[in-house]
Protein backbone atom coordinates (compact mmCIF):
# COMPACT_ATOMS: atom_id res chain seq x y z
CA UNK A 1 0.00 0.00 0.00
CA UNK A 2 1.10 3.60 -0.93
CA UNK A 3 -0.53 6.81 -0.97
CA UNK A 4 0.35 10.34 -1.11
CA UNK A 5 -1.69 13.63 -0.45
CA UNK A 6 -0.51 17.11 -2.19
CA UNK A 7 -2.07 20.36 -0.99
CA UNK A 8 -0.97 23.36 -3.73
CA UNK A 9 -1.00 26.94 -2.32
CA UNK A 10 -0.50 29.65 -4.43
CA UNK A 11 1.30 32.69 -2.39
CA UNK A 12 2.15 35.44 -5.40
CA UNK A 13 -0.67 34.84 -7.88
CA UNK A 14 1.51 37.22 -10.18
CA UNK A 15 4.54 34.80 -10.62
CA UNK A 16 2.31 31.59 -11.23
CA UNK A 17 -0.67 30.55 -13.36
CA UNK A 18 -1.35 27.40 -11.35
CA UNK A 19 -4.63 27.63 -8.80
CA UNK A 20 -4.83 26.30 -5.19
CA UNK A 21 -5.55 22.61 -5.33
CA UNK A 22 -5.65 19.20 -3.38
CA UNK A 23 -5.04 16.00 -4.48
CA UNK A 24 -4.67 12.64 -3.68
CA UNK A 25 -3.02 9.40 -5.39
CA UNK A 26 -3.49 6.14 -3.59
CA UNK A 27 -3.13 2.49 -4.73
CA UNK A 28 -3.62 -1.12 -2.95
CA UNK A 29 -1.94 -4.16 -4.38
CA UNK A 30 -2.89 -8.02 -2.98
CA UNK A 31 -1.78 -11.36 -4.41
CA UNK A 32 -3.36 -14.42 -2.59
CA UNK A 33 -2.45 -18.24 -2.99
CA UNK A 34 -3.89 -19.96 -0.13
CA UNK A 35 -4.97 -23.35 1.11
CA UNK A 36 -3.14 -25.61 -1.03
CA UNK A 37 -3.98 -23.58 -3.78
CA UNK A 38 -7.93 -23.63 -4.08
CA UNK A 39 -7.90 -20.24 -4.22
CA UNK A 40 -5.64 -18.28 -6.69
CA UNK A 41 -5.54 -14.84 -7.65
CA UNK A 42 -4.68 -10.78 -7.33
CA UNK A 43 -6.48 -7.22 -6.65
CA UNK A 44 -5.51 -3.73 -7.51
CA UNK A 45 -7.25 -0.91 -5.62
CA UNK A 46 -5.97 2.20 -7.21
CA UNK A 47 -7.72 5.95 -6.73
CA UNK A 48 -6.66 9.82 -7.51
CA UNK A 49 -7.30 13.23 -8.15
CA UNK A 50 -5.80 15.90 -10.50
CA UNK A 51 -6.03 18.26 -13.29
CA UNK A 52 -7.15 16.03 -16.67
CA UNK A 53 -6.72 17.54 -20.03
CA UNK A 54 -9.96 17.77 -22.73
CA UNK A 55 -9.07 16.02 -25.70
CA UNK A 56 -10.14 16.36 -29.65
CA UNK A 57 -9.52 13.90 -32.12
CA UNK A 58 -9.61 13.59 -36.02
CA UNK A 59 -8.62 10.64 -38.31
CA UNK A 60 -5.53 10.64 -40.31
CA UNK A 61 -4.35 8.66 -43.61
CA UNK A 62 -1.72 6.31 -43.47
CA UNK A 63 -0.33 3.71 -46.23
CA UNK A 64 -2.64 1.02 -46.04
CA UNK A 65 -2.69 -1.68 -43.89
CA UNK A 66 -1.12 0.33 -41.27
CA UNK A 67 -4.08 1.74 -39.84
CA UNK A 68 -7.31 0.83 -38.20
CA UNK A 69 -10.18 2.47 -39.34
CA UNK A 70 -11.99 2.62 -42.65
CA UNK A 71 -13.79 5.55 -44.18
CA UNK A 72 -17.46 4.63 -45.39
CA UNK A 73 -18.65 7.77 -47.74
CA UNK A 74 -22.53 7.07 -45.98
CA UNK A 75 -23.90 10.41 -47.81
CA UNK A 76 -21.72 10.20 -50.94
CA UNK A 77 -20.28 13.62 -50.72
CA UNK A 78 -16.88 13.05 -51.16
CA UNK A 79 -15.83 14.85 -47.62
CA UNK A 80 -14.60 12.88 -44.94
CA UNK A 81 -16.97 12.94 -41.84
CA UNK A 82 -16.27 12.41 -37.84
CA UNK A 83 -19.39 9.81 -38.47
CA UNK A 84 -18.10 7.95 -41.33
CA UNK A 85 -15.24 6.03 -40.26
CA UNK A 86 -15.67 2.89 -39.10
CA UNK A 87 -13.15 -0.22 -37.34
CA UNK A 88 -11.59 -1.82 -40.58
CA UNK A 89 -12.16 -5.48 -40.52
CA UNK A 90 -9.90 -6.41 -42.88
CA UNK A 91 -5.95 -5.37 -43.69
CA UNK A 92 -6.43 -3.57 -47.08
CA UNK A 93 -9.10 -1.32 -45.19
CA UNK A 94 -6.77 -0.10 -42.74
CA UNK A 95 -6.09 3.08 -44.02
CA UNK A 96 -7.02 5.42 -40.84
CA UNK A 97 -5.89 6.10 -37.56
CA UNK A 98 -7.43 7.88 -34.65
CA UNK A 99 -5.23 11.17 -33.59
CA UNK A 100 -6.31 12.45 -29.80
CA UNK A 101 -5.31 16.05 -29.84
CA UNK A 102 -4.84 17.82 -26.61
CA UNK A 103 -6.27 21.82 -26.05
CA UNK A 104 -5.70 24.25 -23.41
CA UNK A 105 -8.40 23.22 -21.44
CA UNK A 106 -8.14 21.37 -18.16
CA UNK A 107 -10.97 20.49 -15.67
CA UNK A 108 -10.79 18.83 -12.08
CA UNK A 109 -11.16 15.34 -12.27
CA UNK A 110 -11.11 12.11 -10.00
CA UNK A 111 -9.94 8.60 -11.68
CA UNK A 112 -10.49 5.09 -9.75
CA UNK A 113 -9.16 1.65 -10.85
CA UNK A 114 -10.17 -1.72 -9.63
CA UNK A 115 -9.17 -5.26 -11.36
CA UNK A 116 -9.08 -8.93 -9.84
CA UNK A 117 -8.01 -12.36 -10.91
CA UNK A 118 -9.26 -15.35 -8.91
CA UNK A 119 -9.14 -18.96 -9.87
CA UNK A 120 -10.79 -21.36 -7.54
CA UNK A 121 -9.72 -25.26 -7.93
CA UNK A 122 -12.33 -26.82 -5.65
CA UNK A 123 -10.46 -30.30 -5.85
CA UNK A 124 -7.66 -28.27 -3.42
CA UNK A 125 -9.20 -28.79 -0.51
CA UNK A 126 -11.00 -32.40 -0.79
CA UNK A 127 -9.11 -34.78 0.64
CA UNK A 128 -11.52 -37.78 0.23
CA UNK A 129 -10.65 -39.19 -2.94
CA UNK A 130 -13.86 -40.12 -3.85
CA UNK A 131 -15.27 -37.20 -4.30
CA UNK A 132 -11.79 -35.23 -5.04
CA UNK A 133 -12.20 -36.90 -8.20
CA UNK A 134 -15.47 -35.58 -8.97
CA UNK A 135 -14.39 -32.08 -8.08
CA UNK A 136 -11.44 -32.64 -10.14
CA UNK A 137 -12.62 -31.47 -13.52
CA UNK A 138 -14.04 -28.23 -12.28
CA UNK A 139 -11.84 -25.43 -11.92
CA UNK A 140 -13.03 -21.26 -12.38
CA UNK A 141 -11.28 -17.89 -13.40
CA UNK A 142 -12.80 -14.91 -13.10
CA UNK A 143 -11.31 -11.02 -13.96
CA UNK A 144 -12.50 -7.97 -13.77
CA UNK A 145 -11.25 -4.60 -14.44
CA UNK A 146 -13.02 -1.16 -14.29
CA UNK A 147 -11.44 2.05 -14.95
CA UNK A 148 -13.02 5.50 -14.56
CA UNK A 149 -12.53 9.04 -14.46
CA UNK A 150 -15.25 11.48 -13.56
CA UNK A 151 -15.08 15.43 -13.10
CA UNK A 152 -14.07 16.59 -9.30
CA UNK A 153 -17.41 17.69 -7.13
CA UNK A 154 -14.07 18.50 -4.29
CA UNK A 155 -14.61 15.34 -2.85
CA UNK A 156 -12.57 11.97 -3.60
CA UNK A 157 -14.23 9.03 -5.17
CA UNK A 158 -13.45 5.49 -3.36
CA UNK A 159 -16.17 3.64 -4.72
CA UNK A 160 -15.43 1.69 -8.13
CA UNK A 161 -18.94 0.59 -8.23
CA UNK A 162 -20.72 3.92 -7.81
CA UNK A 163 -23.64 4.03 -11.17
CA UNK A 164 -24.84 7.41 -9.60
CA UNK A 165 -22.63 9.55 -11.85
CA UNK A 166 -24.28 11.76 -14.23
CA UNK A 167 -23.45 11.74 -17.37
CA UNK A 168 -22.93 15.08 -17.38
CA UNK A 169 -19.92 14.47 -14.93
CA UNK A 170 -18.45 11.10 -16.43
CA UNK A 171 -14.84 11.90 -18.83
CA UNK A 172 -14.57 7.91 -19.23
CA UNK A 173 -15.44 4.81 -18.37
CA UNK A 174 -14.45 1.33 -19.26
CA UNK A 175 -15.07 -2.01 -17.59
CA UNK A 176 -14.56 -5.86 -18.39
CA UNK A 177 -15.63 -9.02 -17.00
CA UNK A 178 -14.85 -12.27 -17.65
CA UNK A 179 -16.00 -15.63 -16.03
CA UNK A 180 -15.15 -18.94 -17.10
CA UNK A 181 -16.01 -22.46 -15.77
CA UNK A 182 -13.87 -25.15 -17.01
CA UNK A 183 -15.25 -28.44 -17.12
CA UNK A 184 -12.25 -31.23 -17.86
CA UNK A 185 -9.94 -28.48 -18.79
CA UNK A 186 -6.73 -30.73 -18.70
CA UNK A 187 -8.44 -33.66 -20.51
CA UNK A 188 -7.12 -34.76 -23.68
CA UNK A 189 -10.20 -36.58 -24.57
CA UNK A 190 -13.35 -34.26 -23.94
CA UNK A 191 -13.86 -30.78 -22.20
CA UNK A 192 -16.58 -27.98 -21.59
CA UNK A 193 -16.12 -24.10 -21.38
CA UNK A 194 -18.48 -21.82 -20.19
CA UNK A 195 -17.65 -17.93 -20.71
CA UNK A 196 -19.28 -14.87 -19.79
CA UNK A 197 -17.85 -11.85 -21.07
CA UNK A 198 -19.26 -8.09 -20.72
CA UNK A 199 -17.02 -4.77 -21.60
CA UNK A 200 -18.55 -1.33 -21.48
CA UNK A 201 -16.73 1.10 -22.68
CA UNK A 202 -17.78 4.98 -22.29
CA UNK A 203 -16.26 8.30 -23.51
CA UNK A 204 -16.42 11.67 -23.65
CA UNK A 205 -15.81 13.00 -27.36
CA UNK A 206 -16.05 16.48 -29.04
CA UNK A 207 -19.35 15.68 -30.78
CA UNK A 208 -20.78 14.11 -27.03
CA UNK A 209 -20.83 11.05 -25.79
CA UNK A 210 -20.13 7.69 -27.42
CA UNK A 211 -20.67 4.33 -25.42
CA UNK A 212 -20.49 0.67 -26.83
CA UNK A 213 -21.26 -2.09 -24.82
CA UNK A 214 -20.60 -6.11 -25.70
CA UNK A 215 -22.06 -8.92 -23.64
CA UNK A 216 -21.93 -12.52 -24.95
CA UNK A 217 -22.52 -16.15 -23.28
CA UNK A 218 -20.34 -18.98 -24.64
CA UNK A 219 -20.83 -22.88 -24.52
CA UNK A 220 -17.78 -24.65 -26.43
CA UNK A 221 -17.70 -28.55 -26.37
CA UNK A 222 -14.81 -30.64 -27.36
CA UNK A 223 -14.43 -34.00 -28.53
CA UNK A 224 -11.31 -36.06 -29.56
CA UNK A 225 -12.28 -39.09 -31.26
CA UNK A 226 -8.60 -40.29 -31.77
CA UNK A 227 -5.06 -39.19 -31.87
CA UNK A 228 -5.92 -37.95 -35.28
CA UNK A 229 -9.47 -36.69 -34.97
CA UNK A 230 -11.14 -34.20 -33.05
CA UNK A 231 -14.28 -32.36 -33.03
CA UNK A 232 -15.58 -29.06 -31.00
CA UNK A 233 -18.88 -27.86 -30.90
CA UNK A 234 -19.43 -23.76 -30.18
CA UNK A 235 -22.60 -21.98 -28.97
CA UNK A 236 -22.60 -18.22 -28.49
CA UNK A 237 -25.47 -16.00 -27.53
CA UNK A 238 -24.82 -12.13 -26.73
CA UNK A 239 -25.51 -8.11 -27.61
CA UNK A 240 -23.84 -5.81 -29.20
CA UNK A 241 -24.69 -1.53 -28.78
CA UNK A 242 -23.05 1.40 -29.91
CA UNK A 243 -25.21 4.62 -28.33
CA UNK A 244 -24.16 8.11 -29.56
CA UNK A 245 -25.96 11.78 -28.43
CA UNK A 246 -25.37 13.34 -31.25
CA UNK A 247 -25.38 11.29 -34.50
CA UNK A 248 -28.63 9.30 -34.08
CA UNK A 249 -28.24 7.07 -37.35
CA UNK A 250 -25.15 5.27 -35.50
CA UNK A 251 -26.81 3.74 -32.62
CA UNK A 252 -28.09 0.36 -33.22
CA UNK A 253 -28.32 -2.42 -30.41
CA UNK A 254 -27.44 -5.85 -31.98
CA UNK A 255 -28.67 -9.40 -30.70
CA UNK A 256 -26.81 -12.34 -32.34
CA UNK A 257 -26.80 -16.16 -32.14
CA UNK A 258 -23.92 -18.18 -33.42
CA UNK A 259 -23.86 -22.23 -33.49
CA UNK A 260 -20.31 -23.58 -34.95
CA UNK A 261 -19.22 -27.49 -35.43
CA UNK A 262 -16.00 -27.70 -36.61
CA UNK A 263 -13.85 -31.33 -37.51
CA UNK A 264 -10.33 -31.40 -37.40
CA UNK A 265 -7.90 -34.10 -38.97
CA UNK A 266 -3.98 -34.22 -37.53
CA UNK A 267 -1.28 -36.10 -38.36
CA UNK A 268 1.11 -35.78 -35.82
CA UNK A 269 3.35 -32.18 -35.69
CA UNK A 270 3.36 -31.83 -39.38
CA UNK A 271 -0.06 -31.61 -40.65
CA UNK A 272 -3.53 -30.21 -39.67
CA UNK A 273 -6.82 -29.58 -41.92
CA UNK A 274 -9.78 -28.09 -40.48
CA UNK A 275 -13.59 -27.78 -41.51
CA UNK A 276 -16.07 -25.69 -39.70
CA UNK A 277 -19.69 -24.42 -40.20
CA UNK A 278 -21.07 -21.46 -38.53
CA UNK A 279 -24.52 -20.62 -38.91
CA UNK A 280 -24.53 -16.86 -37.44
CA UNK A 281 -28.44 -14.86 -36.76
CA UNK A 282 -28.14 -10.81 -36.16
CA UNK A 283 -30.92 -8.41 -35.59
CA UNK A 284 -31.15 -4.64 -34.91
CA UNK A 285 -33.22 -4.58 -31.92
CA UNK A 286 -34.01 -0.96 -32.15
CA UNK A 287 -34.50 -0.97 -35.53
CA UNK A 288 -34.98 -3.41 -38.73
CA UNK A 289 -31.97 -4.47 -39.97
CA UNK A 290 -31.51 -8.13 -40.19
CA UNK A 291 -28.98 -10.73 -41.36
CA UNK A 292 -28.22 -14.46 -41.67
CA UNK A 293 -25.02 -15.62 -42.31
CA UNK A 294 -24.39 -19.59 -43.65
CA UNK A 295 -20.47 -20.09 -43.75
CA UNK A 296 -18.12 -22.97 -44.71
CA UNK A 297 -14.56 -22.70 -43.66
CA UNK A 298 -11.58 -25.02 -43.88
CA UNK A 299 -7.90 -24.32 -42.93
CA UNK A 300 -5.08 -26.31 -43.96
CA UNK A 301 -1.56 -25.97 -41.73
CA UNK A 302 1.54 -27.92 -42.73
CA UNK A 303 5.33 -27.55 -40.95
CA UNK A 304 8.07 -28.00 -43.23
CA UNK A 305 10.48 -29.88 -40.89
CA UNK A 306 11.48 -27.50 -39.14
CA UNK A 307 12.34 -24.70 -41.70
CA UNK A 308 9.19 -23.04 -42.24
CA UNK A 309 4.92 -23.49 -42.03
CA UNK A 310 2.25 -22.80 -44.79
CA UNK A 311 -0.96 -21.84 -43.74
CA UNK A 312 -3.95 -22.17 -46.03
CA UNK A 313 -7.84 -20.71 -45.22
CA UNK A 314 -10.78 -20.08 -47.61
CA UNK A 315 -14.16 -19.22 -46.24
CA UNK A 316 -17.81 -19.31 -48.66
CA UNK A 317 -20.08 -17.10 -46.60
CA UNK A 318 -23.90 -16.38 -47.72
CA UNK A 319 -25.43 -13.82 -46.21
CA UNK A 320 -29.33 -12.47 -46.41
CA UNK A 321 -29.59 -9.08 -45.37
CA UNK A 322 -32.96 -7.59 -45.37
CA UNK A 323 -34.62 -4.24 -43.52
CA UNK A 324 -32.50 -1.88 -43.71
CA UNK A 325 -29.73 -0.16 -45.60
CA UNK A 326 -26.22 -2.03 -45.88
CA UNK A 327 -24.44 1.10 -46.44
CA UNK A 328 -24.75 2.21 -42.95
CA UNK A 329 -23.22 2.11 -39.94
CA UNK A 330 -25.30 -0.53 -38.37
CA UNK A 331 -25.05 -2.55 -41.75
CA UNK A 332 -21.19 -2.47 -41.40
CA UNK A 333 -21.36 -4.07 -38.07
CA UNK A 334 -24.23 -6.51 -39.07
CA UNK A 335 -22.12 -7.27 -42.58
CA UNK A 336 -18.63 -7.37 -40.45
CA UNK A 337 -17.30 -5.72 -43.68
CA UNK A 338 -18.72 -8.24 -46.26
CA UNK A 339 -21.84 -7.57 -48.58
CA UNK A 340 -25.35 -9.25 -48.98
CA UNK A 341 -25.29 -12.35 -51.54
CA UNK A 342 -22.01 -14.79 -52.12
CA UNK A 343 -19.22 -13.59 -50.36
CA UNK A 344 -15.30 -15.80 -50.85
CA UNK A 345 -11.92 -15.56 -48.36
CA UNK A 346 -9.01 -16.75 -49.10
CA UNK A 347 -5.34 -16.18 -47.61
CA UNK A 348 -2.07 -18.05 -47.75
CA UNK A 349 0.73 -17.50 -45.48
CA UNK A 350 4.22 -18.35 -45.60
CA UNK A 351 6.58 -18.70 -42.48
CA UNK A 352 10.23 -19.46 -43.50
CA UNK A 353 13.24 -19.66 -42.00
CA UNK A 354 16.54 -18.46 -43.06
CA UNK A 355 19.95 -18.80 -42.36
CA UNK A 356 20.92 -17.95 -38.50
CA UNK A 357 17.64 -16.53 -36.43
CA UNK A 358 16.29 -14.57 -39.53
CA UNK A 359 12.37 -15.42 -40.15
CA UNK A 360 10.08 -14.45 -43.17
CA UNK A 361 6.97 -14.21 -43.54
CA UNK A 362 4.71 -13.94 -47.04
CA UNK A 363 1.31 -13.14 -46.60
CA UNK A 364 -1.27 -12.87 -49.59
CA UNK A 365 -4.97 -12.47 -48.86
CA UNK A 366 -8.11 -12.31 -51.55
CA UNK A 367 -11.29 -11.40 -51.32
CA UNK A 368 -14.46 -10.90 -53.53
CA UNK A 369 -17.65 -9.60 -51.76
CA UNK A 370 -21.11 -10.31 -52.43
CA UNK A 371 -21.02 -8.80 -56.83
CA UNK A 372 -18.07 -6.09 -56.64
CA UNK A 373 -14.41 -6.73 -57.80
CA UNK A 374 -12.16 -9.17 -56.11
CA UNK A 375 -9.65 -7.73 -53.81
CA UNK A 376 -5.83 -8.31 -53.39
CA UNK A 377 -3.62 -7.52 -50.69
CA UNK A 378 -0.25 -8.95 -50.32
CA UNK A 379 2.62 -8.45 -47.65
CA UNK A 380 5.75 -9.52 -46.77
CA UNK A 381 7.84 -9.12 -43.33
CA UNK A 382 11.42 -10.52 -42.37
CA UNK A 383 12.26 -9.98 -39.09
CA UNK A 384 15.23 -11.36 -36.21
CA UNK A 385 14.73 -12.89 -33.43
CA UNK A 386 17.54 -12.96 -30.63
Amino acid sequence: MNASYRNLKVLNNSLSNLKPEQSFIGRTEYNINKWHGFINGSLLYELGSGQEQKREYTFIQVPTGQGQYTWIDYNNDGIPQLNEFELAVFQDQKKYIKIYTPTNQYIKANYIQFNYNIDLSPSSIISDEKYKNIFKIFTTSSSFQINRKAISDKTIDFNPFDNNIPDTSLIALNSFLANTLFINRNSQKWGLDITQRINDTKSLLSYGFERRKISNLAFKARKNINRSFATSLKYESGKNQLTTLKFQNRNYLLSRHIIQPEISYIYGSVFRVGINYLYDTKRNIIGEERAIDHALSTDIKYNILSNGTIITRFTYNNISFSGGNPNSTTGFEILEGLLPGKNYLWDVEIIKKLAGNLEMNIQYEGRKPGDTRMIHTGRVSLRAIF
